[in-house]
């Protein structure tokens, strides 16, 4: 999913540190999920260029390659309010390393915020997506926001079924037939999400069934687990 980085002089909020948390994923790997700081500038390239191209495609809508140090500035250097990022990160030895990425961009109309979730693909299938969404959604309703939106390419399936569970509706864009819109309310739990969708992602589901039925033996349905 692709949200908008508008570049403008870097002026830093109080640091959020009341929103880091840690945790052991299933896998037993210790992981922390933090605000993301200026000096991650590096460390969100290397995390964008070890993704694989489907995963880069998926997050930015085309091919990209790698993040240039303008936008991973742009992308770490954020003020906590109109613009928040987290990052998910786990140690290696002495080095912290990113494995998943998510922020809100909020909208003019300060009802609304763009988002954007991705996690490196070897961390799939660990909760971290659902995880990510969370947190953005408590702390957009903090700043102000009502809804949490954005795009997701109709081809992601593995994005729709964590939409679908987190409790977002979608509707196909009127404008790009290759993607799907989604917004859920960041007012009131998932569960009161609209139901205009559900048909939608009926359709999604039986998309899904009949890709299943269809693809080779080996694939198994935890290939198509949330991230």
């Amino acid at each position: 999913m692709q949200t908008q980085i508008a570049t403008a002089p870097y002026r830093i909020h109080r640091y959020p540190t009341q929103l880091i948390e840690s945790w052991n994923l299933r896998n037993g790997q210790r992981a922390t999920l933090r605000p993301v700081l200026p000096q991650d500038d590096v460390s969100e390239q290397a995390f964008v260029a070890a993704l694989s191209p489907a995963s880069r495609r998926n997050r930015f809508h085309g091919a990209v390659n790698g993040l240039s140090s303008a936008r991973a500035e742009a992308m770490t250097n954020i003020d906590y309010q109109r613009h928040m990022g987290f990052v998910v990160t786990v140690m290696e030895g002495e080095t912290e390393r990113v494995i998943a990425d998510a922020r809100y961009v909020m909208n003019d109309d300060g009802a609304s915020a763009e988002f954007a979730v991705v996690v490196a693909d070897a961390w799939h299938g660990l909760g971290l997506g659902r995880r990510l969404i969370s947190a953005l959604c408590k702390t957009a309703h903090r700043a102000g926001a009502r809804w949490l939106c954005g795009e997701v390419l109709a081809g992601n399936r593995d994005m729709l079924v964590l939409m679908q569970r987190c409790g977002f509706s979608a509707v196909p864009h009127p404008a790009d037939d290759a993607l799907v819109k989604v917004e859920r309310s960041v007012v009131e739990p998932a569960s009161a999400a609209p139901r205009r969708s559900s048909l939608f992602f009926g359709a999604v589901g039986r998309s899904l069934a009949s890709w299943m039925r269809s693809a080779p033996a080996r694939v198994q349905l935890e290939d198509l687990s949330v991230r």
